[in-house]
This record gives C-alpha cells, structure tokens and sequence, in this order.
C-alpha cells in the first residue's frame, strides 16, 4: 500500500494551516499567483512571492527539503530554458522567464504537498459538476484530472534522474540512454497507478 500510495503524489500529512484550507481556496491562490507572476514580469515580485509560498509551507510544519522538493523536478528544465534565452534573448530575458516558472511549480508544489488524493477528487469533482448537465461522468473527469497532475513532477523528476543516470556512465548525449527509461518509468508508472486504483474499487 506504501508503494503504491507514492504514486498519487507527495502529500505530506503534518496538519499545518495549509493542510486544513480547504482545497478549492488552494486552487484559487495557485491560480491568482500564477496570473499575477506572468501578468507583471517582474522578477523582484518573483522573488518576493517565491519567499512568502516558502514561509507559507514552514509555517505549515513542512521542512524546507519538503518545500523545495518540487524545484528539484525541474532543474533541467530551469537550465534549458536558461540556454535558450541566453542564447536568443539576453540575462534579463532569461530570469524573467525562470522566475515565472519557479514561483508557479513552487505554488502548484504547495497545493501537492498539503492536498491528499481524496481532497483534491472532491474538488475536482466540485469544479466538474457542471458537465453533468451535459451527460459527461463528472467524477471519472475529476478523476482524470487529478491524476494527471499527480503525475507531472513524477515525470519530470524521471526525465531527471533519467539525465543524471545518463551522464553517470558518460552517454550525456546519447538519445536512447536518456529516452528509453522515461519511457520503461512512465509504463511501470501507469501500471501501478492502474493497480493502486483497481485495489480501490476505481478501476472500471
């Protein structure tokens, strides 16, 4: 059960304030942030947001390892787009761009880390209602949806590893060596998840 409960994400019970918001408030902030930080392209802003989401979280009962642990998913992603604007743009460009994106993984990361699998069904299921006029199942939608964003930062942390792993064994630039684990993690994921799901009666 351990097992396959990782599967669904990284919540971390510790009963904080954050765990005890009621989910649909989370998904609003993320929300808010996420409009505001790209709105204003300001990195200052950035960063000031990015320090309250992390104070929000220790003041939640999280350690700071546990709050950043959605960061660490993304580091690759973070350089490449680094690259990129340096390379077409200037420094500027590039934080501006980097900063976005950290406070919005950062934020999403916090909805993660204090929202189990159950609650955020219920608010999926919440925010979904309205498709029931339309025939649609609202729950399997909710369902879907849940899933799906459980399974970002797992992916992401599997291209990762799947890097470093790569550059171990001095195959940094081969496609295979970096590709063919993702693809083998990203089954064996959705088999278990499929498991997980039929031992709760969900799989049908």
């Amino acid at each position: 059960m351990r097992r396959q409960s990782r599967f669904f994400g990284t919540y971390v019970p510790t009963g904080g304030w954050l765990h005890r918001t009621p989910v649909l408030l989370k998904l609003g902030a993320v929300a808010a942030i996420s409009i505001v930080v790209l709105a204003l392209r300001n990195p200052i802003f950035d960063a000031c947001v990015f320090a309250v989401l992390v104070a929000c979280g220790l003041t939640s009962r999280l350690r700071l390892g546990q709050v950043l642990s959605p960061l660490r998913a993304i580091w690759i992603f973070v350089a490449l787009i680094i690259a990129f604007h340096l390379i077409v743009s200037d420094a500027a460009q590039a934080l501006a761009m980097v900063s976005k994106l950290i406070v919005c993984v950062q934020a999403a990361g916090l909805l993660m880390l204090t929202s189990s699998i159950g609650q955020l069904l219920e608010a999926f299921a919440v925010l979904v209602r309205p498709l029931r006029f339309l025939g649609i199942d609202a729950e399997r939608v909710a369902l879907t949806a849940a899933l799906t964003v459980r399974s970002i930062p797992f992916m992401a942390q599997l291209v990762g590893q799947s890097a470093d792993a790569a550059r171990a064994r001095g195959l940094e630039r081969s496609i295979q060596a970096r590709s063919v684990p993702v693809v083998l993690g990203a089954v064996k994921f959705g088999q278990d998840t499929g498991r997980a799901l039929d031992a709760r009666g969900l799989g049908d």
